[in-house]
């Protein structure tokens, strides 16, 4: 027996520039860092630009990875993606293709997830059009080639999700779909499966840009296929968020685009915090509609609900809720139900379908009725700010004041995105703050091996105690 769990299913996408960096000659995962694991809450994450060789093997707890990198003889590579699944929904998904280097194709079931279509979705990284490897492998023709023929294809069977940086500008009064689809007038130039529909809303943009080759390309590739931008037109991204920090300026360069007709499935759009420390690019986040199908009835838990400690003035609220309540479609399916009973005399599977779907209404009414009010908080408790947990011992109070100090600069950028001098001490202060990394543990590591050598000269108990530490 099968049954459907509710869930929302998130998915970020996150250039993180980088998967391991350097610290005084040691290779140290970004994974490890508390920054990272703020975004590797979500159901799918999918990480470029990881520079790591074909051999590299990625682990994080309670995901499963699937990596794709570039082939390079010399010693620094480039590019390379990552992607992790949570090991709970692994068995609704499929890898399609990873031919082509900074690029993977994913299915997503339709019966798993309860979608009307199979989606396939695609996490990529277009190389800038100006970098060498583009330059000397014609990279990006050959990329927006594949990912016609790729869109095309999946889209005969399924809806399309495409999120990655790539690298395009887009002016927010570009269009990305056609503006008279549903004129007539232009039936005898649109393909006879074109079927037109209702998205007709402006982009928002942080900052004015101009529309370079790649969004250019971009925009072609959504008017031919039915793609739709989410950046600056969906919940959670209305303004059209900045996505990419650095000392030339900002821009939005990382993008999420999906199939017209699964808009209706995507609840929001978010683009995540500046994280300086890890990366100049900003995640992207999308949540989406979803039912996940567990098989196992024996390991399900039902929630536990709330409980209430009743008093006249929540009876009073519950009261004025249930006011608010408009009964007349739980009326009609009750007498629906009535005469559905009466017609066949007997109880089969479709009105005990409907019984249970009837009084599940009926309960959500009185439950919400009873919790839409936040009178179970205590009064004068405010909610504590959770400090960050230090786990590197060379990391002391100095180096945790100038991140604070850095987060501080970033929060108030974030806001003010065209403000120059501010984007500069940002970043002034993130190389500051490096440096004092850098610093701290080489004097950790030279203290660390002084106190060996001591230990093993003086008493060779303490010796062995010294390297288990």
């Amino acid at each position: 027996m099968c049954i459907k769990v509710s869930k929302q299913l998130s998915i970020s996408s996150w250039n993180v520039n980088g998967l391991f960096k350097r610290i005084s000659g040691n290779r140290v995962c970004k994974l490890d860092d508390d920054n990272i694991c703020q975004i590797m809450t979500a159901d799918i994450v999918g990480l470029s630009e990881t520079h790591i060789p074909t051999n590299e093997i990625l682990n994080y707890d309670g995901y499963k990875c699937f990596v794709n990198c570039r082939s390079s003889d010399s010693n620094k590579v480039r590019g390379g993606l990552a992607t992790f699944f949570k090991k709970e929904i692994l068995s609704g998904v499929k890898l399609m293709d990873k031919t082509m280097d900074d690029i993977m194709w994913f299915k997503l079931d339709k019966t798993f997830f309860s979608f009307d279509r199979n989606v396939f979705l695609c996490f990529l990284y277009i190389p800038p059009s100006n970098s060498s490897y583009t330059l000397r492998t014609n990279f990006d023709k050959q990329i927006f080639e594949k990912l016609e023929a790729d869109i095309a294809k999946y889209s005969i069977s399924g809806d399309v999700i495409l999120m990655g940086d790539l690298n395009a500008h887009i002016n927010c009064k570009e269009l990305d779909f056609i503006t008279n689809e549903v004129d007539d007038s232009l039936d005898n130039f649109l393909p006879t499966n074109y079927v037109a529909d209702s998205v007709c809303k402006f982009r928002n943009t942080q900052v004015h840009q101009k529309t370079n080759n790649y969004g250019k390309l971009i925009l072609d590739l959504c008017t031919e296929s039915q793609l739709r931008i989410l950046n600056g037109r969906t919940l959670g991204d209305s303004k059209g968020k900045i996505t990419f920090y650095n000392h030339n300026g900002v821009s939005i360069d990382d993008y999420c685009l999906c199939s017209s007709e699964f808009l209706p499935n995507i609840v929001n759009f978010s683009v995540g915090q500046f994280e300086p420390t890890i990366s100049d690019h900003c995640p992207i986040s999308i949540t989406i509609h979803s039912q996940l199908v567990n098989k196992s009835c024996d390991n399900y838990v039902k929630p536990t609900l709330r409980r209430v400690k009743w008093t006249t003035k929540r009876e009073e609220i519950f009261k004025s809720n249930m006011l608010k309540v408009n009964f007349g479609t739980i009326n009609s399916d009750v007498d629906n139900l009535t005469q559905k009973i009466e017609a066949n005399n007997t109880c089969n599977s479709n009105v005990t379908q409907s019984v249970n779907d009837t009084v599940s209404s009926i309960s959500s009414i009185l439950y919400n009725a009873a919790f839409l009010s936040n009178t179970n908080k205590t009064p004068g408790k405010t909610k504590r700010s959770k400090r960050r947990k230090i786990k590197k011992p060379y990391y002391d109070n100095e180096c945790e004041s100038k991140y604070r100090s850095l987060k501080s600069l970033t929060r108030k950028l974030c806001t003010e995105p065209w403000n120059d001098s501010l984007r500069h001490k940002v970043l002034y202060n993130k190389k500051e703050l490096n440096k004092l990394i850098r610093k701290k543990y080489r004097q950790f590591r030279h203290k660390m091996i002084k106190q060996i050598i001591d230990s093993n000269n003086s008493c060779p108990n303490d010796f062995g105690i010294q390297l288990r530490n």
